[in-house]
């Protein structure tokens, strides 16, 4: 639960980003993403107006003097194309470029993909019919589970954090994503409104809704977000918008009444994807400390006196670093996602990254320097090494490789000499690390 503050009053950062944490911990969070979102660097989508001014230009260039002039509005222009007969056919065909929606995510984009390959959104919702959280997703060696309508998501593995995009997809369903008001009370949007509202008043119920992105270049399709959100009412409300309070809700009173139905609602003039990037590190440096304290009991039965407060801090990187230590410290294998919420309860791991940096290692991007040496280290239980070796053995190019990596929880077994070994390295011990079990950490780094 969020902490009390008065009414869609505004916070900082650090306010936000900490109660945002509190519900994502508690398994409660839940996003709602607007073309804002996409419009960030290095995205940077066009918008609304610039899609209406390219196709006028195109159309009245065409029919100069035969035809009326094409409106210079994106609702008019699809309107009319809608009332014809011809939106998919003519004007997503012919006069909006099939690139439009096509470029690099940004680090909302990333933050929304990983949260959700994590578990740690319990789900989101966009207005965007681009697929730059998915391919953010792919990037971080998952697939975002999208759907257009409620029945699409029910369709999700169990656990899954799914994606509802109410809009429609551009490339599963061009023809057929919103454009135009009237198409929101005709087949099939109006079903797919009357599918995705009965989702979300089940789905949203007694959650704590981040909204992040609101444009009002795209502010007439919000009629959708009134039909399907109507009726939902989430436990507490956290808009992020660069606007005043008061001109937010003057801009967006769909999303403003949204707040008024839940138990708390507040505001972060910010933009929605720094937030999102600050939300990310916040959640993934929280990993982290949790993982190092599930060792620190143990470093003191060990050592006799308890770890340094600093080492039981998250390491100074990069989020692309930090990502990469979640998936070593959940034991991902090479391809997979960081795909859990939370660290696996093993003090042994904790208790390896402690000692590592008792003996003098300081973070280096995703691995540790001690000795001038790397060191990366592995959740692996039960596993062989030589088996973990060769699972990883085509990973990481020799030179951005760790010296050292550690298998925490592997197990070391005899390979015969003329299977496993050879004078430049092993079958599944190449010529890159050296693989070490953890009772052989302390030698390889001395």
């Amino acid at each position: 639960m969020m902490v009390s503050l008065p009414s869609m009053d505004a916070i900082d950062m650090n306010v936000a980003v900490g109660t945002a944490l509190q519900n994502l911990l508690n398994g409660r969070l839940a996003l709602l993403a607007g073309a804002g979102l996409s419009m960030a660097a290095p995205s940077q989508l066009p918008s609304a107006w610039t899609l209406a001014e390219r196709a006028k230009a195109k159309y009245d260039a065409r029919y100069a003097g035969l035809l009326p002039p094409l409106p210079e509005q994106i609702e008019d222009q699809a309107e009319f194309f809608f009332n014809t007969g011809h939106l998919g056919s003519v004007y997503l065909t012919e006069y909006i470029d099939h690139n439009a929606f096509a470029g690099a995510p940004n680090p909302g984009h990333f933050a929304v993909a990983d949260l959700l390959l994590a578990g740690a959104f319990r789900m989101a919702i966009t207005t965007n019919v681009d697929q730059l959280i998915e391919a953010a997703g792919l990037n971080l060696h998952g697939q975002v589970f999208m759907g257009i309508d409620g029945h699409g998501l029910a369709t999700a593995q169990a656990g899954t954090a799914p994606l509802l995009k109410v809009h429609g997809c551009w490339v599963t369903d061009r023809f057929n994503t919103v454009w135009a008001p009237g198409q929101i009370n005709a087949s099939p949007v109006r079903e797919r409104i009357e599918r995705s509202a009965i989702w979300l008043q089940a789905n949203l119920l007694n959650k704590d809704l981040i909204v992040v992105g609101y444009s009002t270049d795209w502010d007439y399709l919000n009629a959708v977000l009134e039909q399907t959100l109507g009726v939902v009412a989430p436990s507490s409300v956290l808009i992020i918008d660069p606007s005043s309070t008061a001109d937010f809700t003057a801009k967006a009173p769909v999303l403003a009444a949204l707040a008024d139905r839940s138990a708390n609602a507040f505001h972060l003039q910010a933009s929605g994807a720094d937030f999102l990037e600050c939300l990310r590190r916040a959640y993934s440096e929280s990993f982290l400390r949790v993982a190092l304290a599930q060792g620190a009991t143990d470093f003191e039965l060990i050592s006799g006196s308890p770890p340094d407060p600093g080492h039981l801090a998250a390491p100074a990187t990069d989020l692309d670093s930090l990502w990469r230590m979640r998936r070593d410290l959940l034991g991902c294998r090479p391809g997979d996602p960081a795909g859990d919420r939370d660290p696996p309860n093993e003090p042994a791991v904790g208790l390896t990254l402690l000692e590592l940096q008792a003996a003098g290692a300081v973070a280096d991007g995703s691995y540790w320097r001690v000795n001038g040496r790397t060191v990366r280290v592995l959740r692996t239980p039960n596993a062989f090494l030589h088996r973990v070796e060769a699972d990883f053995a085509r990973e990481t190019a020799p030179s951005a490789a760790a010296d050292i990596v550690v298998a925490v929880g592997a197990n070391e077994v005899h390979l015969h000499p003329s299977i496993a070994r050879s004078s430049t390295g092993t079958i599944a011990r190449g010529g890159g690390s050296r693989w070490v079990i953890r009772e052989g950490l302390e030698d390889a780094i001395t």
